[in-house]
Order: structure tokens, then sequence, then C-alpha cells
């Protein structure tokens, strides 16, 4: 694990981050802060492949290969965690069809140069990018509708921005994401959250099938009745691991008028609101879908006690009065300092509840709450935010978050498809930004304090983690993201798979 490898290698906080690429200035330059593994992972660089047979790749392509030198290739290898920037491709393959694809992953097998599949660019941790060949599939992005069936299919490239746009038109929506250049495929593949879930379920539940790139370079579908056991897997277990998706097909739904809403306090008797909040989520109908964050107004070098700041955003499918009337228990334990409930059409409530992932440095933490988070986890939480080591230059965004669960997402089983986490009420989430110029020694210090803050919330949580904000040093990550249906994966992974070209840090294996 991570923390035994620090142990022994008894470097200090300092001698970590040097290690691991992060300077004096907290550029992060390297793939993790731990010095042996950025070590190990140094010593066993790509073996050089002949121009030749990269010529090869881009004479096969319908898109474009970018190599170093090509003036394109830098804003290229751009990726979302910037701590994991340090890894350079030596191709990048823009593929522009599923055929592109397909001949990345041949040309991949023939030559065994490691790759890596990228849609959004927005894996949590960096694994969306490789020292070898990366095949990005945001060349390919259409979306289109048919009012008929109900149904939009979404080529593998296509951001929730891009969806969103396709969508307006018909008046329709399925549950994608709240953030506009996240990728669809990730967010589908690895559950995918919004706040629409309670309501409407999670976005690979309302998946119909997906055309992919197996390991054989072969592009097929999966569905309910085309390799049914594929199509399994992938909902909730797909990104990186069993093949390179190149379009989706949705369910959807008329999406009409519906309410927004916006709330936030700084001071007062935070556990009393967080608690209230919490009450009002899990016993409103399921077409209320809320997230709730806290965090620290002090902006001291070190976390002095300061009044916290809660805010409180999100969606009811129904009138304004209605979500009044369920927002009123909240606001009666504590008058908000700001608030907005505000009726609009679905388009304008998508863009009020919109915001982008972290982007750049960071380090978060996630787990599950069945049921509400009792008085000792709230008390908990609110100290280990008080805790915090020192806050960098970078605002915190949610020192400590509570995302919507249950209704409809805990309507199926957890072994109906490979997305486990069905007994949840709320996903858990806490978190450190920071930036090139901050304190090394803070930026450690900080890492080391998310690390010991999400294992004292253990006894409140429920276990678990979920996949689509990946973490290196999740422990046990096979059981904390699929749970009981890691083995049924790694079985499939097997069958599909076998030669285990699809692998990175965290990826199903082809033996348990």
């Amino acid at each position: 694990m991570v923390r035994e490898a620090v142990s022994t290698t008894r470097l200090n906080r300092r001698d970590l981050l040097r290690a691991a690429g992060i300077g004096a200035a907290g550029m992060a330059i390297a793939p993790w802060w731990s010095g042996a593994t950025a070590i190990a992972q140094a010593a066993t660089p790509v073996s050089p492949l002949s121009d030749l047979a990269w010529y090869d790749l881009a004479n096969s392509l319908q898109g474009r290969l970018l190599r170093p030198g090509d003036p394109m290739y830098p804003a290229a290898t751009m990726i979302n965690a910037t701590r994991y920037a340090g890894t350079r491709p030596v191709g990048i393959a823009v593929c522009v069809s599923p055929q592109d694809a397909a001949a990345c992953v041949r040309w991949a097998r023939k030559t065994g140069v490691p790759f890596a599949v990228r849609s959004g660019g927005h894996s949590y941790a960096g694994f969306s990018t490789s020292d070898g060949l990366v095949i990005d599939v945001k060349g390919m992005r259409a979306v289109s509708v048919d009012p008929a069936t109900g149904t939009a299919t979404v080529a593998g490239g296509a951001s929730n921005a891009d969806v969103a746009e396709a969508l307006t038109p018909y008046g329709v929506y399925f549950p994608g994401g709240r953030c506009p250049s996240v990728g669809v495929s990730g967010l589908t593949l690895g559950g995918g959250w919004g706040f629409s879930c309670r309501h409407l379920g999670m976005t690979c539940d309302n998946l119909l099938s997906t055309e992919m790139v197996t390991a054989e370079g072969e592009i097929v579908t999966a569905s309910e009745r085309e390799n049914p056991d594929l199509f399994w897997a992938i909902r909730g277990a797909g990104g990186g691991n069993y093949g390179v998706h190149t379009s989706f097909t949705y369910k959807v739904v008329a999406a009409g008028d519906v309410t927004v809403f916006a709330l936030s306090w700084s001071g007062g008797d935070t556990a009393a609101l967080v608690d209230a909040i919490g009450r009002a989520q899990v016993s409103a109908p399921r077409e209320l879908g809320l997230r709730v964050a806290v965090r620290s107004l002090s902006r001291m070098p070190l976390t002095r006690p300061a009044p916290l700041h809660v805010d409180v955003i999100g969606l009811y499918w129904g009138a304004p009065a209605e979500a009044e009337a369920l927002l009123a228990p909240i606001e009666r334990v504590q008058a908000p300092d700001a608030r907005a409930v505000q009726g609009m059409a679905f388009p304008a409530a998508r863009d009020f509840l919109a915001a982008e992932t972290p982007t750049g440095t960071y380090g978060i933490k996630t787990g599950f709450v069945s049921g509400l988070l009792s008085a000792e986890g709230i008390v908990t939480m609110l100290e280990w935010i008080e805790r915090m080591p020192g806050f960098p230059s970078r605002a915190q965004e949610s020192t400590a978050g509570l995302y919507c669960w249950g209704g409809r997402v805990n309507d199926l089983a957890p072994d109906a498809n490979a997305f486990v986490h069905r007994n949840a009420d709320f996903l858990f989430k806490c978190e450190a930004l920071w930036e090139p110029e901050d304190d090394p020694d803070l930026i450690v210090a900080n890492l080391d304090w998310l690390e010991e803050y999400q294992a004292a919330m253990q006894p409140y949580l429920s276990g678990g983690a979920y996949q689509n904000f990946t973490d290196r040093s999740q422990d046990d990550w096979q059981h904390a993201y699929y749970g009981g249906n890691f083995p049924r994966l790694v079985e499939i992974k097997r069958a599909w798979d076998p030669d285990n070209l699809f692998r990175f840090g965290q990826s199903i294996p082809v033996e348990a």
C-alpha cells in the first residue's frame, strides 16, 4: 500500500514531494506523491518503438496521430488531474470513427505498446493518460435523438455539454452529470451521479446499448440481448476495463418545467443544519435531489476556528411551492444568509446547476452513508474540517460534501448490474485542493490529513467508494468500488480480455 511504501522509504515530507516530481512550487509532474511509487514507475520506461511503427499507426487512421513536436501535441496531453500531467504519451490518436479506435487496439496488441483510453480526460487518478499511446475518442461527438423510440444515441467522445445542446430542442433528458466538460462515456461507465438520480436512476441504469471495440480489435454491441454479460459489466465497471466505447444509446424522458434551489449559511449551528438537510432529503419524494457542502471560511496559514460555510443546491421535478414546503424544515433550524428557489424550464435549470469538476491539483476521498449520517458522524466530520493543517491559496470547494442517493438508485439489486452501491442514501466526499505556488510541506500535510479524515469517518459510513471519483490511495479498491460484484467482473474480464490488454493502476484483472 502507499502508506507502507512511504514509511519504508523514510523520506520526509519535502523529500516525498521532490521524489514524486513536485518542485518547490508544488507543481505535480509525476503520477503520485509516494516517492517509492514514483521511483518504481521511473524504472520501467516504455521500450522505444521505431518511427516506422508509429507511421504505420498514423497511416491507418482517418483521424490524426499527434506526437511530440506536433503543434497540437502539448494541448492534447492536458488532463484534468494535473498531479499526473508528468506522464507524456509517445503518441495520441485522435479517433474520428469506431474503425480508428479498432485500428489503435489492434496496433497496440501487435506492438505491445501500453495505452490508455480517453474521452473527457477527467479521471481523478490520472488513468486517462499513458506513457505509450492514448486512444482519444473526443473526435467522435455526434448526438442524435429518435423521438419515435424515446432514445438518444451519443458518440463516445461527447461531453455533457454536447448532449445538453442536442437534447434541448426535443425537450427530453436522461440523467447525465452536472459538469459540462465531463465525457458522457466515463460518467456512464462508472455509474453516473446527477441531481436526477433519485428520480430517474443512475446514468448507467438508463443505458440501452453500447458499441465498443474489444481487446481483439472487433467492434461489437453490448445490450440486454447482445453480449449481455459484457453489458452487465460495463454498467458500473466499464471505464477502460473491457474496451473502447464508441457510442451509447439511452432511453430519454420528457423534461418540462422544474424547480431549482440554492441556500447558504455562514456560522450558526452547523451540526443542526447538516442534520436537518439530511432529514429533509431522506424523507423527501424522489423528485427532490440535492447536494450539501461544508467548508471552512478560514484562509489562515494554519487552520484556526472560523465560521463554517454550508450551502445546499438542488433540483425538484415539480412546482416551486412544493419545493418551498420541502425546504421549510431546514430553514426553521436556521434562516439562510442567501436563498433562491425558482421554477424554470429544464434547460435553464440544468445551466443553473452546472459546475465543473476540480481542475488542477487535488485529492478526493469518498464513501457512502446508509440512512442519516449520525450525530456522532456529523460532529466527527466538522471536527476534522477544523483540523485541516492549513488552507492553501486555492479555496476549498467542499471540505465535506453529501450527494443525494437513494430513491430509484436503490430500486435495483446490488448485482443487477456492475454498479453495486445500491443501499446508500448519500455519497460522502472530502477533498483538499492546492496550487503550484503552495508550500510543499503544507500540501503533504493536507494529503495526510485527508487520509486520516477519511479513516476517522469510517465508523459512520457504510463502506465502499465511488469508482467515478477514482483514488490511487484507496485501500482494497477492488471491493470498495465493486463489492460482491468483483469476482464476476474478473470472470467477464477473463472471457473478453484474457491477455489483460486493457490495464491500468486499478483495472479489473484477469485473476482475482
